[in-house]
């Protein structure tokens, strides 16, 4: 790309030499001097032609138009400056977007989902005419639970917002309902303290929560001794029993900061 093993001037100088021979070859054969030049031009063929081929043979064509195009494009640049500020915010808002939404499909199509066995994981939902994803009643989960055959576990999930009492006042948070068996089939276990255990998520059952990474630092400064604190939620006291691992995510559900059962 960078470096040609004759240049331009050299080959100029072959062509000169070689029409020159040429002539001096038919001279000898008894033509004149101009008879013999315009007949050693005419049977080398066009010296214009021949320069071009050498060149563009001995050029990356793409990389000459586009030093050209840059340099065309920088004197535009420089000439409208109103232009070229809003030509480049145009540039990173849409380089930006584009960023984003890589992140979204490589998260949720391309890239293996972050749990145990995540290739036999399937999302099971109601179906209706009006509504392909119908919401599942907590009666309906119940009757699949019971009557499931094909599932080696069940389990359900759903955000909803509580308020979370702190000393400056209460505070809307994302909270997560899951089933007690939710994480397990996810084969996610907390980095800190223990899982929900069957049977925590019926009706009436212990107000316990497992808190996200996030929340633990943004919410209780990442301590270690925070397993069997309590925290308010909407009113009621919630038992904190464990902490999740920095890289869980679950996509339905991604800003969620505190994961409760279900029926409590």
């Amino acid at each position: 790309m960078f470096k040609r093993t004759r240049s331009a001037d050299d080959f100029a100088e072959e062509i000169k030499s070689h029409l020159e021979l040429e002539a001096d070859d038919l001279k000898r054969e008894g033509l004149r001097e101009d008879e013999a030049r315009r007949r050693a031009r005419v049977e080398f063929g066009n010296v214009r032609a021949a320069q071009e081929r050498f060149y563009l043979r001995n050029r990356v064509v793409w990389f000459d138009n586009l030093v050209r195009d840059l340099k065309f494009a920088s004197r535009q640049l420089v000439r409208n400056p109103i232009f070229a500020v809003t030509a480049v915010l145009v540039l990173a808002l849409g380089m930006g977007v584009s960023v984003a939404i890589f992140g979204f499909v490589n998260a949720a199509l391309l890239k293996p989902l972050p749990y145990a066995n995540s290739s036999r994981l399937m999302d099971v939902n109601e179906n209706a005419v009006l509504w392909p994803r119908s919401p599942l009643s907590a009666q309906d989960y119940l009757d699949w639970k019971r009557l499931n055959h094909s599932f080696s576990s069940l389990d359900v999930y759903h955000q909803t917002g509580y308020l979370l009492r702190t000393s400056s006042g209460a505070e809307p948070v994302p909270v997560g309902r899951v089933s007690d068996g939710f994480f397990s089939t996810l084969g996610v276990r907390p980095m800190l303290g223990g899982n929900f255990l069957p049977g925590e998520d019926r009706p009436r059952g212990s107000r316990i929560a497992i808190l996200s990474y996030a929340a633990w630092l943004k919410r209780f400064a990442a301590r270690r001794d925070i397993v069997d604190q309590s925290m308010d939620l909407s009113g009621d006291a919630y038992t904190i029993i464990g902490v999740l691992p920095r890289e869980f995510a679950f996509a339905p559900q991604g800003n969620t900061e505190f994961w409760v059962p279900w029926a409590s």
